[in-house]
């Protein structure tokens, strides 16, 4: 297929897509004039910029500057026709909005009052936590203290069991030594007798 073949075909594709535009945009327009705010209108818009991202496509490919310039022409329809039905919209739901915007602002109010009774609920559990630890930290804080007079007692009584059975031992050696001594003198002293007696 030649260039110029090529060419043809897609100003073919391009009056098919300029077509189909013009039609919808006529669409478009009658449902806006009947009946505002309709999803069907909405859904038209949708179709009409998809088709013009196609259009758009197609003219850069072909690279002629009149359909970039038409289709350029046909996105500011397009904006127009957008901005009618958002205007329309605007226009019908205009008392809806406020009582919408009211019926809003109490829930938000209720919300918030919500949070700040449960935010103060909070606060007291907290606050009563904080009393119920500071008292056990007061309880354990006794038994610690007596817990620890205890221990200086017991270690006194060690110190002093410890000091008197320093003692007896020092006394049991002595003792061991006495007899010891009174032992040895005894045996010395039969000893003699007899070589005198011998």
């Amino acid at each position: 297929m030649t260039d110029i073949e090529s060419g043809s075909e897609n100003l073919l594709v391009f009056d098919r897509y300029d077509e189909e535009f013009n039609t919808l945009t006529q669409q478009i327009q009658k449902s806006l004039d009947e009946e505002p705010m309709n999803p069907y209108t909405q859904n038209l818009l949708q179709q009409c910029q998809d088709l013009l991202k196609q259009m758009a496509l197609e003219a850069r490919s072909l690279k002629q500057p009149k359909l970039l310039q038409r289709v350029k022409e046909y996105k500011s329809q397009h904006a127009q026709l957008v901005s009618q039905y958002e205007r329309q919209g605007l226009l019908s739901g205009h008392g809806g909005d406020e009582e919408d915007s009211r019926r809003r602002t109490e829930d938000m109010l209720s919300n918030q009052n919500d949070s700040l009774e449960r935010a103060r609920r909070t606060m007291q559990e907290t606050e009563q936590v904080a009393l119920e630890i500071t008292e056990e930290l007061g309880q354990n804080r006794e038994t610690l203290m007596s817990a620890h007079g205890r221990v200086k007692e017991v270690s006194s009584l060690t110190g002093r069991a410890r000091r008197i059975l320093n003692t007896m031992t020092q006394r049991a050696l002595q003792q061991k030594m006495v007899v010891y001594a009174v032992g040895g003198g005894l045996v010395l002293a039969f000893m003699i007798m007899l070589w005198m007696m011998w």
